[in-house]
């Protein structure tokens, strides 16, 4: 599996939503994000979680992640 890092701009674009949004998302918790240098950037796999789950939804543990 490639997992790659993307911008908040990147994240917006492929959630259909907007920056503010993605910031809220980030301040609430419901998206996880990683700093490297003085950017912050969001996982693939993070990306991948929020299109399958939703925002807002618990976390799938680690079988439901093995599972699908």
């Amino acid at each position: 599996m490639n997992v790659r890092l993307v911008a908040l701009s990147e994240t917006a674009k492929l959630l259909g939503v907007s920056i503010p949004t993605i910031r809220r998302f980030i301040a609430r918790g419901e998206l996880v994000t990683v700093n490297i240098g003085t950017r912050r950037m969001i996982s693939s796999l993070e990306v991948d979680r929020i299109l399958r789950f939703g925002v807002g939804q618990a976390r799938p543990t680690k079988a439901h992640i093995k599972a699908g």
